[in-house]
């Protein structure tokens, strides 16, 4: 019985250290497959004549489906530093907008903006600032994606948000009363109004983006025209 007994007890030791080592080894693993991501990336397709487009990181595609004309993806996760990010159209895979980028951490928006004919376009990149808003307000900043609009200032409300907006900008967010708001764009030299957007409800926690895409002056059937698109970063 006794040599049965020490027997025993040495294979429960065994076992218990054979254990103990599987399941530091499978931790280790765990740790190594759950790094958080260098930086994050939202992915808008403002091309006005480009079509559904697909979006290239080297050989890696990184969106997986193809992104809509004033369509975004969700938030991609990327590696910090340069790089360079090729739209390509869905329907004949040629690259219509090659965009240098830059991450440091954090949160961004893409704008693919401009127009192919000419070689025209053109990569907005924004940081995004994904804090809450405090309560009872929402967060909301504009994006001039539109390469033939005036500078314009954005207004809520007819009260202005935002002076002197160009081409290829992009505001910090502001905070705003929850509400229903009239939207409007005015030409930054003459007053004039460009746009108007009326009943865009503005919920409170929520953060949104104002994106004026399109042309002002388009070609029939090929351009898109001129219009303010809401996209919602949360």
């Amino acid at each position: 019985m006794t040599p049965l007994n020490y027997a025993s007890k040495g294979l429960l030791a065994t076992l218990a250290l054979t254990g103990m080592f599987a399941f530091s080894s499978c931790s280790k693993d765990d740790d190594d497959t759950t790094v958080d991501p260098d930086a994050t990336v939202k992915i808008v397709n403002v091309l006005p004549d480009a079509g559904p487009v697909d979006v290239y990181n080297g050989s890696s595609k990184l969106n997986s489906s193809s992104i809509g004309y004033g369509e975004a993806t969700g938030y991609l996760n990327v590696k910090d530093g340069d790089a360079r990010f090729d739209f390509k159209s869905t329907v004949t895979g040629s690259t219509v907008l090659s965009a240098p980028v830059d991450f440091d951490g954090g949160s961004y928006s893409l704008f693919a903006a401009g127009e192919t004919d000419g070689n025209a376009t053109v990569g907005i990149l924004a940081k995004d600032d994904l804090g809450a808003p405090a309560s009872g307000k929402a967060k909301v900043r504009f994006v001039h994606a539109s390469s033939d609009a005036p500078a314009v200032n954005f207004l809520l409300n007819n009260n202005a948000v935002i002076s002197s907006a160009g081409f290829k900008s992009a505001s910090e967010f502001r905070e705003v009363d929850a509400g229903t708001y009239s939207l409007k764009l005015n030409n930054a030299s003459s007053g004039e109004t460009v746009i108007t957007r009326d009943g865009i409800v503005m919920e409170a926690g929520k953060i949104y983006t104002v994106v004026a895409q399109g042309l002002v002056s388009p070609t029939p059937v090929v351009e898109q025209p001129f219009s303010l698109n809401i996209l919602a970063n949360n």
